[in-house]
C-alpha cells in the first residue's frame, strides 16, 4: 500500500499542530473545569484534538493505493440453433421437448468450473435458454461476430455450438472462426445427415409489380431427392383458382430444373399467387411443396417525358436511369410532336426553344413538374420570361462545375455521390448575362476553376402545384462515363438523377395527418409504423390519440394505438405473420375526424424448409481449426467431462490497481462523530458548554 498526497505531507504536521492548538486554547483557562481533576481534562482536551486532527488530515486530500487480485473464472459459451431447420427430421419431438433440458444440465455441470453464459441463435444472437425453433434464417458466423466483439479481453475459455449445420445467411462460419483460431470451439451435431425423399419448390422468380392488362412470367425452379423415375406436377393458383399446370419428370436421384408461367393481370392491388409440386409419400416435411408469393397489379406507372430538339447523350443517360426504376416509364418526343401533356408526371426538356405553345402554356401555369438542362439551344430569353427563377440572354458557352449546397436538405445523398460530384467533368452552361432569383432552393452552386460562385448550377423552384427543377448546363452524360470509369459502376449517377426526378415528380402531401407505413415487410422483421398530424398552422402536433386497426386474410382484427413519441406517433407492431394486411388508422383534432386507409404485405420466408440434411462435416471443421472437439446431441454429458479436464481452461488472476480516497473511509467519520460526543457529554457531566 502507498500513499498518495494531494497536498504537500508536511500539512500533516500542521493538521496535528491545528488539534493541539484548538484544545490547549479551549482548556488551558476553563473556569467550569477548575474542580475536575487534570485527567479528566486531558482526556477530554485529547478527544478534541484528536477530532480536529482527523477532519484537518482528510481535508488534506490522502489517496491510498493499493494492487487487488481478481479472479475471473473462463467463460463458457453455450449457442444453440433456434431456426425451424432443426425440427426438420424424425426426432423433432426430442429436440422440441427433451434436448433443452438436456442443455439446462449440461449449463449447471459446467458452471461449477466456468462462468456461462446460453445464448439461442437464427439470424440474430439473443441471451436466452428457451427455444421455440422459429428462426426463418441461420447465421451461424454471427454468433462468433458477436460472441469476438462484446467479450474482447475477456477471460473466454470456450465456445459450444448447437446446431445442425445449415447455414443460409452470413458469411461462411469458417472463416469467422479462422480470425480468432485460437479459441476452442466445441461443436454438437444435430439433426439427420441422411439424404431423404423430397419434392420442394426451391425458388419462385416474379417481378413484384405487374400492370392491368399485361402477362407477367413466373419461373418456378424445382428439385427432386430420391425421386428417379418418378413424375410430379408443378401447378400455379392465383388465390384459389388454378392459373396454370407443368408435368416434370425426375431423371436422377437429384434432379433439378425450372418451369415457366405466363399469368394474366387482370385485377388493381395485390394477387396471392402460390407454385406447388407434386406430394409424395415418406417426405420428411411438406412445408417446402409450395410457395406463396405476392404480386402487385397497378394501373400504370407514372410517365416521364424527355422532349428535345432530337437525341442527345444527356437523354438517353437519364433514359436509363427510368428504365431500371419499376415505377417510372419514359417517352421521348421532339418539341414539335409534343401535342398534349396531361398524361405526364414529369416533362424533361432539353435545350428548350420555346416554340412550343402547349408546352410553354403548360410551363406558365405550372400545370406539370419540369425539368429544365439549358444548353447552347436554349431560348434563355423566353425561358425566363415564363417565370422559372431566371431571366438573361443567350451569350455563348463556358464550362462550370458543380459544388453541393451542403444546406438542401430535400435530396440526401449518399457520400458515394457526393464523392462523384466532386471530380465530375464541368458543364457546357450558357455563359454570364444571367440573373436567378434569391427565392431559389440550391442544391449546387456553379464554380468557375478554383472559384465557387453565388450562382446555382442546380436548383429547384415552385410554380403553382408543381416543382421546376434546372440544370445549368449540358453534358451530364459525361458524369455517367466518370462514374464507371472511377467506381466501375453507375450506381452513384443513377442515385443522384434517380433522386432528383424523384423529387420533382412526387406530389406533395399537404394533408394535416399522415402515416408513414412500408408496403412490403419480410417475415420476421419488425413492423414499424409512424404517423404525423399537423394542425392549421401546419405545427406538428400529438395531443389527441390516434387508433390504428388492421386484419389478416383470415379476418382477424387487431386494435391498437399509437404511442407518443416527442411531437409524433410510434407503433411497434412486432414480427407478424406472412400474409396481406389492410389497416386502417384513425384520429379527431378539433371536432374534424381524420382517417386513412392502406394494405401492407408481410412476405413469405422458407429458406428454412429448402434443405433438410444436417451438415456435420462443417461442424467438424469448425472444431478441428479451433482445436476444439465434434460431439453427438447424445454426448453431452461426454463433452462436459472433457471440458472440466482441460488444463487449457483455468482461471485468471489478475493484479489491479486501485485507489482509494481517505474520506470515502466510513467508519473515519464514525470515529470523529463518537469523539466529539463522548467529549461533549463529558463537558455538559461536569458542568461546562
Amino acid at each position: 500500500m502507498e500513499l498518495i498526497y494531494t497536498y504537500h505531507p508536511v500539512w500533516i504536521f500542521g493538521a496535528i499542530l491545528l488539534g493541539l492548538l484548538y484544545a490547549w486554547f479551549l482548556y488551558r483557562k476553563d473556569t467550569l473545569l477548575e474542580e475536575i481533576s487534570t485527567a479528566t481534562k486531558w482526556i477530554m482536551a485529547s478527544f478534541r484534538l484528536l477530532a480536529v486532527t482527523l477532519i484537518a488530515i482528510l481535508l488534506i486530500g490522502i489517496v491510498f493505493e493499493r494492487f487487488v487480485e481478481r479472479k475471473e473464472k473462463p467463460l463458457v459459451f453455450i449457442a444453440h440453433d433456434n431456426s425451424a431447420s432443426i425440427l426438420l427430421n424424425k426426432d423433432s419431438a426430442y429436440y422440441k421437448n427433451e434436448y433443452p433440458n438436456q442443455l439446462t444440465e449440461l449449463s449447471a455441470k459446467l458452471s461449477t468450473k466456468f462462468d456461462v453464459v446460453n445464448y439461442r441463435f437464427d439470424d440474430v444472437l439473443k441471451e436466452d435458454k428457451t427455444f421455440d425453433y422459429q428462426g426463418k434464417k441461420t447465421d451461424v458466423s454471427e454468433v462468433f461476430h458477436r460472441i469476438f466483439d462484446q467479450y474482447t479481453n475477456r477471460n473466454i475459455g470456450a465456445i459450444i455450438l448447437s446446431t445442425d449445420g445449415i447455414y443460409n445467411a452470413g458469411a461462411n462460419p469458417i472463416y469467422a472462426v479462422n480470425q480468432k483460431s485460437f479459441l476452442p470451439i466445441f461443436t454438437i451435431g444435430l439433426g439427420d445427415t441422411t439424404t431423404v425423399l423430397d419434392a420442394k419448390v426451391e425458388k419462385v422468380d416474379y417481378n413484384e409489380i405487374a400492370f392491368l392488362g399485361n402477362e407477367f412470367p413466373v419461373i418456378v425452379a424445382y428439385a427432386g431427392i430420391k425421386l428417379k423415375g418418378r413424375k410430379a406436377k408443378i401447378e400455379l393458383y392465383n388465390g384459389t383458382t388454378k392459373v396454370g399446370q407443368k408435368d416434370v419428370d425426375f431423371n436422377t436421384s437429384d434432379a433439378q430444373g425450372e418451369v415457366k408461367f405466363l399469368v394474366k393481370a387482370s385485377e388493381i392491388g395485390y394477387r396471392k399467387l402460390t407454385a406447388r409440386i407434386t406430394e409424395f409419400d415418406g417426405e420428411q416435411t411438406l412445408k417446402n411443396n409450395s410457395f406463396s408469393f405476392y404480386i402487385e397489379v397497378i394501373d400504370g406507372r407514372q410517365k416521364i417525358l424527355l422532349a428535345a430538339e432530337g437525341p442527345h447523350p444527356d437523354l438517353a443517360a437519364l433514359r436509363s436511369i427510368i428504365d431500371k426504376n419499376k415505377n417510372y416509364e419514359a417517352a421521348f418526343k421532339r418539341f414539335e410532336d409534343v401535342k398534349s401533356t396531361s398524361e405526364y408526371d414529369l416533362i424533361v426538356l432539353h435545350n428548350y426553344t420555346a416554340e412550343n405553345d402547349l408546352l410553354n402554356k403548360v410551363i406558365e401555369n405550372g400545370a406539370v413538374p419540369c425539368l429544365f438542362i439549358l444548353g447552347n439551344q436554349s431560348n434563355i430569353n423566353a425561358i425566363g420570361n415564363m417565370k422559372i427563377g431566371m431571366s438573361g440572354n443567350n451569350n455563348g458557352l463556358e464550362e462550370i462545375s458543380s459544388v453541393i449546397n451542403s444546406n438542401f436538405k430535400e435530396i440526401v445523398l449518399s457520400p458515394q455521390v457526393l464523392d462523384l460530384l466532386s471530380m465530375v467533368p464541368p458543364l457546357q452552361a450558357p455563359f454570364q448575362g444571367i440573373e436567378y432569383s434569391s427565392a431559389l432552393d440550391i442544391l449546387a452552386y456553379q464554380k468557375v476553376g478554383s472559384i465557387q460562385l453565388e450562382s446555382p448550377s442546380i436548383y429547384f423552384t415552385q410554380k403553382s402545384k408543381s416543382r421546376i427543377g434546372v440544370i445549368v448546363g449540358e453534358g451530364i452524360w459525361r458524369w455517367k462515363l466518370a462514374d464507371q470509369a472511377r467506381n466501375k459502376t453507375t450506381l452513384n449517377f443513377e442515385e443522384f438523377f434517380g433522386k432528383m426526378m424523384t423529387y420533382l415528380a412526387l406530389k406533395e402531401n399537404k394533408d394535416p395527418f399522415r402515416v408513414n407505413i412500408n408496403n412490403e415487410y419480410t417475415e420476421g422483421e419488425q413492423v414499424i409504423v409512424s404517423a404525423e398530424l399537423y394542425n392549421k398552422s401546419f405545427d406538428l402536433i400529438n395531443t389527441p390519440e390516434v387508433s390504428f386497426n388492421y386484419n389478416n386474410e383470415k379476418n382477424e382484427k387487431f386494435e391498437s394505438y399509437f404511442l407518443k413519441s416527442n411531437e409524433a406517433y410510434r407503433l411497434e407492431l412486432g414480427q407478424l405473420k406472412n400474409g396481406l394486411y389492410n389497416w386502417e388508422a384513425k384520429t379527431t383534432f378539433q371536432g374534424e375526424v381524420y382517417m386513412i386507409k392502406g394494405t401492407f404485405l408481410v412476405k413469405e420466408m422458407k429458406i428454412e424448409f429448402l434443405n433438410s440434411v444436417a451438415n456435420h462435416q462443417i461442424l467438424r471443421s469448425i472444431a478441428k481449426q479451433s482445436n476444439g472437439e465434434f460431439y453427438f446431441n447424445n454426448e453431452l454429458n461426454l463433452l462436459a467431462d472433457n471440458l472440466l479436464k482441460r488444463d487449457d481452461l483455468v482461471t485468471v488472476v489478475y493484479q489491479e490497481k486501485t485507489f482509494d480516497d481517505l474520506i470515502d473511509y466510513k467508519w473515519l467519520f464514525v470515529l470523529i462523530v463518537l469523539l466529539l460526543s463522548i467529549e461533549w457529554f463529558m463537558r455538559k457531566y461536569h458542568g461546562a458548554y
